[in-house]
Parts: structure tokens; sequence; C-alpha cells
């Protein structure tokens, strides 16, 4: 997931310098220490790499109104793109963002075809969700008979 950025738009028509409501970008790891900041104005587009960490800023508390934008993750490719949602979809009990070996495999399987992996993807996650269903259908009926 090297090349995938992120696409900000801001979408505040009204919105001046003093309402704040930008987005502050960090130092690696350290959220102590903001290295930039975009302010909020509308029509304007940041687009940074995916790896750096950054944050909403709220508007300012004179305002009422409420801070929009439009933000997309933007692959380089198709293959990048099935990949980065497969592993959001998946909930890594280490933490790790290594592509876990399940979703290797299935790669290798679909001869890393983007259409193929999405395909084989979707069977696996709908296997996993009916499986799931079933086990907790079976245990509130069990815990209904007691």
């Amino acid at each position: 997931f090297k090349e995938e950025y992120t696409f900000l738009l801001y979408l505040n028509p009204n919105f001046t310098p003093g309402y704040l409501g930008g987005t502050v970008y960090y130092e690696h790891d350290d959220l102590s220490s903001i290295v930039t900041s975009v302010q909020n104005k509308y029509g304007r587009v940041a687009l940074f790499h995916c790896e750096i960490k950054h944050a909403a800023r709220p508007p300012h508390a004179y305002t009422t109104d409420a801070r929009y934008t439009f933000a997309v993750k933007v692959a380089r490719d198709k293959l990048d793109a099935v990949q980065r949602e497969m592993m959001s979809s998946i909930i890594s009990s280490d933490g790790d963002d290594e592509l876990p070996e399940e979703l290797v495999e299935l790669t290798r399987e679909a001869d890393f075809n983007a259409d193929l992996l999405e395909e084989k993807f979707v069977e696996m996650f709908d296997e996993h969700i009916t499986s799931r269903l079933e086990e907790l259908s079976d245990a509130l009926i069990n815990a209904a008979n007691e």
C-alpha cells in the first residue's frame, strides 16, 4: 500500500480562515509534533500519502457551521485498492499492517487479477458472515431453550 494517497476536498463555502476546521499533519507517530496544516477553504484540495498521520480540527466555537469534507483513498491500481479494502474488512488481532496469509493466498489464487481477487474475497467474506450468523442463531436458540 505504498502508493496510496488520500484526496481531501473542503466543502464549506462560507468558511473563512478564522473559522478554523482545517487539517493538521504530524511528524510520523509523534502526535505532539505538528509539521504543517491546511486551512479549510471552499474547493481546496489536500492530497497526501496515506501513511501520513493527520487529524481534522473542529471549527471555531463561535460558529455553528459544521465542517464538511469529502475524502477518498486513491490507489495506484485496482489490485492495491482491492487489497486495501480487504484489509479494512478484516480485524487483525495483532494490529499488524501486513497482509494476512489468507489474503496473500487469495491474491496468488487470483493470479493478481483485481477483479477475480475481489470476487474471491466477497465469496470468502460471505461464507464467513453466513457461518458466524449461524453460530449466533444457534446460540440464541440454545439460550432461549434453557
